[in-house]
């Protein structure tokens, strides 16, 4: 009678590929946790541009240039290019680059709204005074 230990080759394959596929799973589930954990920045970003513009709202009538200066100033963290958005091009009126903050003003009233990973955030935030 024949000793056999170990494992055979096919029940080798089979536990690689079962691994194999719960990893492809995890990593699927990361890159989504990743993007979700970017666009609540840029969310987080809106509200302050958002509460930056109010606060000086309370002072004084300022313009969309104003407004842009205000929030060129908070040096926020873009989370999709890790770059501090400093300038007047990473708070336009009408964007399609992640991470970047729209600034519009209509009727006295400021609305500021990300674009997170796959478009604009639904999130609309206002400033009036």
């Amino acid at each position: 009678m024949k000793n056999t230990k170990g494992f055979t080759l096919i029940e080798l394959l089979v536990v690689i590929s079962i691994i194999g596929v719960l990893a492809l799973m995890g990593l699927r589930l990361y890159l989504t946790q990743q993007d979700k954990a970017k666009n609540a920045i840029v969310k987080a970003n809106a509200g302050t541009v958002q509460t930056l513009i109010q606060a000086e709202l309370a002072d004084e009538d300022i313009n969309l240039a104003r407004a842009v200066e205000i929030a060129i100033a908070a040096r926020l963290h873009n989370p999709f290019n890790n770059v501090i958005m400093d300038g007047a091009g990473d708070f336009p009126k009408s964007t399609n680059t992640p991470g970047k903050i729209q600034i519009n003003l209509s009727d006295g009233v400021f609305s500021i709204q990300g674009y997170g990973a796959d478009g604009l955030l639904p999130d609309i935030l206002t400033a009036r005074r």
